[in-house]
């Protein structure tokens, strides 16, 4: 029998599952949902966050262009609040959040800006150790803007794709898609800071993706496939 592994999580104090509001109140421009991290292990935890994409509403702006139209997002962590669109912070030694047994940490604010855009956005913020999310502890959030049903579309995707595997990517992995009735789909590879590192437009109604990790520096990407209707899919991969 293998033995159980068992790793030091922080605990999340308060965490939000869903905001709901109305665009016609002036205080949902800007919406800025807060809870502290406490570590109640007998382990000091050194931490980023990292955000992953659930839902988005159409369009939203990320690549974040300022005067683009579309919600945004940004979050803070540590000693400073990330650029609009970042996916993850910086994992060097100055900026993970060091956490000392029985101590909790106030500074994580995840910031919305609907922009004027109906319906429901959901995100994952993952408080991790650099390079292990498995590791971390993660809470899921629903923002929901005068939306007819605060809760996950389960509609028919246009876009139907499998995770990128195997993961991390040491060598070449692949990430199959099927474009179901969609003419073509854009494809775009950004890292963790938004820095965007490949773009391409696939035309085949189906077909396999394949990254390769003798091209790209280690570290977190985020590869999103969208079809010109807005609809969209995401996938984060690790490279190491």
């Amino acid at each position: 029998m293998s033995p159980v592994v068992f790793w030091a999580q922080p605990t999340l104090v308060d965490p939000i599952e869903i905001f709901e509001g109305s665009l016609d109140d002036p205080n949902n421009e800007e919406i800025a949902l807060h809870w502290d991290v406490a570590n109640l292990t007998d382990d000091t935890l050194n931490l980023m966050v990292t955000r992953n994409i659930i839902q988005l509403v159409s369009p939203f702006n990320l690549p974040y262009d300022e005067g683009a139209p579309g919600a945004y997002d940004r979050f803070c962590w540590g000693p400073l609040c990330y650029p609009f669109g970042q996916f993850s912070s910086f994992s060097t030694a100055g900026y993970l959040v060091e956490l000392h047994p029985n101590e909790t940490d106030t500074t994580f604010i995840a910031d919305y800006y609907p922009a004027g855009i109906a319906g429901v956005t959901a995100f994952e913020y993952c408080f991790h150790p650099v390079g292990d999310i498995p590791a971390g502890t993660c809470q899921q959030v629903l923002y929901c803007l005068d939306a007819d049903n605060c809760a996950l579309s389960v509609g028919e995707s246009i876009i139907n794709s499998s995770p990128i595997f195997p993961q991390p990517v040491t060598g070449l992995s692949s990430f199959p898609y099927q474009l179901n009735g969609a003419t073509r789909a854009e494809l775009t590879i950004h890292n963790a800071g938004g820095q965007l590192i490949e773009q391409k437009t696939l035309r085949s109604q189906q077909g396999v993706v394949f990254i390769d990790a003798a091209s790209y520096a280690s570290g977190v990407y985020i590869l999103s496939l969208m079809i010109p209707t807005g609809e969209r899919v995401t996938e984060q991969f690790l490279v190491r």
